[in-house]
């Protein structure tokens, strides 16, 4: 009976993952805009589904396969479910040159439902798909100089964003004169730095793009 329930548990867990491909998915969008233009998303936006049902991204992530039947079961018992990544914090010298930089340059959004006014330090958090980055402006531990880092991004502490398509992002960051390298395995994929030497990765997506 037990290897039954395990064998079940674990089917789910892999319809959880098809359902999760299918919804949890959003391609970044690049677009210039001046900063004072930024664009404020107060909430993640439900998507339409191909069966015309709409579902919100929190309803997505809720599908997900930790988050199912057996998954709170499981955390019921004792064990640590973890639904994914919430957001992404990093360092910043100063608050608007990093949003001149995501949002003028990435064309990410601000969240206006996480002021920065609960927090002892400037900040700000941005969209990122259904996830976000956390900008904090703070002292910096690590050297903010990149010469004084890897040349290749891939070789340092970075984070990754999947995009729809590479080339539109590149020619934004060819045309901001941002400084970027090309992965070494082939893949459609770039490296670059933030104003605070921060690396982050942009993958073109496949299907699933994760």
């Amino acid at each position: 009976m037990a290897m039954i329930s395990t064998q079940a548990a674990q089917r789910a867990a892999a319809a959880g993952v098809n359902r999760a491909r299918a919804v949890y998915r959003t391609p970044l969008r690049v677009e210039a805009r001046a900063p004072q233009k930024y664009i404020s998303r107060p909430r993640v936006e439900p998507q339409q589904q191909p069966d015309g049902a709409r579902a919100s991204w929190a309803a997505s992530a809720l599908e997900t396969p930790l988050a199912s039947a057996a998954s709170r079961g499981a955390a019921a018992a004792g064990s640590v479910v973890i639904h994914g990544v919430h957001h992404v914090a990093l360092i910043c010298a100063s608050l608007e040159a990093s949003l001149e930089f995501y949002c003028g340059v990435l064309g990410l959004e601000v969240n206006p439902d996480r002021p920065h006014d609960k927090l002892p330090y400037r900040g700000a958090w941005l969209w990122i798909g259904p996830e976000m980055i956390h900008l904090m402006e703070l002292p910096n531990p690590d050297p903010a100089d990149a010469d004084a880092r890897p040349h290749h991004g891939g070789r340092d502490r970075h984070f990754c964003i999947g995009v729809a398509a590479i080339e539109p992002l590149v020619a934004k960051l060819e045309a901001a004169g941002v400084a970027f390298t090309k992965s070494a395995s082939g893949r459609p994929a770039v490296f670059f730095r933030d104003p605070d030497a921060n690396v982050i990765e942009c993958v073109e997506g496949a299907d699933p793009w994760r």
